[in-house]
């Protein structure tokens, strides 16, 4: 087993291609600093197919919504009535023995699943590579030969062909200024007056039917049978005035068992899940914090743990949002322009709804002054930069409870 870091796209495409030369049987596993993975895995250099944490059966079901129609996948990880459940790999590699799906179709949801996690790696590497000095990093493990016919190696794909349909993805999206945007984000509506005011009522009308704060960016797209990108560019201009904005969301779930819905990272191999069902409402949290890299590091840790996520970069319009939205929890950065962490504090304490709400004071200045004064105005704890994985999930269990990872079944 080898681990490395992965420095640059073209780096993680070598990487890539370095398992294809060597005739990888096995995963290459992908971890950010934040603790996302991402696992491709591998039969004799041929791409088989990969898995996430992040939204594993949600992007499973968009890839057989599209390429598998005839099953009525998406509605039903979507919590309808109707109770197919040929929704992860295993059950559509039984489809295609049985001779009910082509394996051409079974082979363009493999194609479609490896290409949007290979396009995520590629975001998440470029975002920490503009802003910060952590990197993605790598590891292969390899495993012993692997019966030919088993459901693994049913589809097998050129892993070049997924690295480049994941670039050409990628560059436009890069290009429109959007590296900061996952397409896993979910567009939500925050001043619908304003909305109104701003578009048509045609647009109107469609952007409240559709923007539910459930469908991510992705599942827009899919919904609206329109380009991902034009879909988001069409959304940026009211994002960017805060009258809409982009929440974290958690994945579908089964009844009884997790099952990453393509061919399973090492440790989840084996396990099987019943009829998919929505995930009942996770708790909001809010992080007021008008720095780039701490909010994207905030979201990614909540995203992984299954939190809903709203980020609020102008402390002016901290309270207006904490009022639509009633979270269960704040994080609150102590030092931003205008208004400070204290005075925005002390304004969520007047109202009495927040009363109770755990408000947690994000700051690199740990000092006792800084926390006695903190207390004063309401504050209920503190999470000491840098912001990590541990500290966060600390706090959230402190004052929420046990904790909400989607992955813990």
């Amino acid at each position: 087993m080898t681990t490395d870091k992965v420095l640059t796209t073209d780096k993680l495409a070598q990487q890539i291609q370095a398992c294809a030369t060597e005739q990888l049987t096995g995963w290459l596993e992908i971890e950010d600093p934040q603790g996302q993975q991402w696992s491709l895995s591998f039969h004799l250099g041929r791409l088989t197919g990969g898995a996430s944490k992040m939204h594993p059966i949600r992007r499973w079901c968009r890839q057989l919504s599209v390429h598998c129609p005839e099953l009525s996948a998406f509605p039903v990880c979507q919590g309808s009535s109707a109770q197919p459940v040929y929704w992860d790999y295993k059950s559509l590699a039984e489809l295609v023995r049985q001779g009910k799906v082509p394996l051409k179709q079974m082979r363009s949801v493999v194609v479609g699943n490896c290409t949007e996690i290979v396009f995520d790696i590629i975001q998440r590497q470029e975002q920490l590579r503009c802003g910060s000095s952590e990197q993605l990093t790598y590891r292969q493990i390899p495993q012993e030969t692997i019966d030919s016919t088993s459901d693994s190696t049913l589809v097998v794909i050129r892993a070049s062909q997924i690295m480049q349909q994941a670039t050409l993805a990628w560059e436009p999206w890069q290009e429109a200024g959007l590296v900061d945007i996952s397409p896993s984000l979910a567009p939500v509506i925050w001043d619908a007056d304003k909305l109104r005011q701003q578009t048509s009522l045609l647009a109107y009308h469609n952007l409240t039917t559709l923007v539910d704060g459930d469908r991510t960016l992705r599942d827009l797209a899919l919904k609206l049978k329109q380009n991902l990108l034009a879909v988001t560019q069409s959304i940026m201009p009211y994002i960017r005035v805060q009258v809409m904005g982009l929440i974290s969301v958690g994945d579908f779930r089964c009844d009884t068992h997790f099952n990453q819905a393509t061919n399973p990272m090492p440790e989840t191999a084996g396990r099987k899940g019943g009829p998919v069902q929505t995930l009942p409402a996770s708790p909001l949290v809010v992080y007021i914090e008008d720095s780039q890299i701490d909010r994207l590091t905030m979201s990614q840790i909540l995203a992984n743990a299954g939190y809903r996520f709203i980020n609020v970069r102008d402390p002016i319009k901290a309270l207006p949002t904490l009022l639509k939205h009633k979270p269960q929890l704040i994080f609150l950065d102590l030092v931003m322009p205008v208004l400070n962490g204290y005075e925005v504090c002390a304004q969520i304490r007047r109202v009495s709804v927040f009363q109770d709400t755990p408000v947690i004071m994000v700051t690199s200045n740990d000092g006792i002054v800084d926390r006695v004064r903190a207390k004063m105005v309401g504050s209920t704890d503190f999470l000491a930069k840098p912001i990590t994985r541990s500290k966060v999930l600390t706090i959230l269990q402190r004052h929420l409870g046990v904790s909400r990872n989607i992955l813990s079944g």
